[in-house]
């Protein structure tokens, strides 16, 4: 099953970065990148174990653990699609 990323999802992630950059360093800001891309990749083979949303029609939304943010994916057989990442603290979808 592959993982595909939405412009908008990779934009989110830049976002994040950028910011850990400039508040924390490369390596806060590497590490954060770390673990969200690791928990986004630990998906297969059992994505449909993460909760169905109710903020997005026919999404699963996964809690990045101990880090503030939620993704936002779609399952499709043979893929996976990010959609956003979004901090726990804004309102989406807006």
């Amino acid at each position: 099953m592959r993982i595909v990323w939405t412009d908008e999802a990779l934009d989110d992630l830049e976002e994040i970065l950028a910011y850990y950059y400039v508040q924390a360093g490369p390596r806060i800001a590497g590490s954060i990148e770390r673990r969200i891309v690791e928990q986004i990749e630990a998906l297969p083979p059992f994505p449909e174990r993460i909760r169905k949303s109710d903020r997005l029609p026919d999404a699963r939304e996964l809690v990045v653990n101990k880090l503030p943010y939620v993704v936002f994916v779609k399952l499709f057989p043979d893929s996976i699609v990010v959609l956003n990442v979004i901090h726990t603290a804004r309102k989406f979808p807006a």
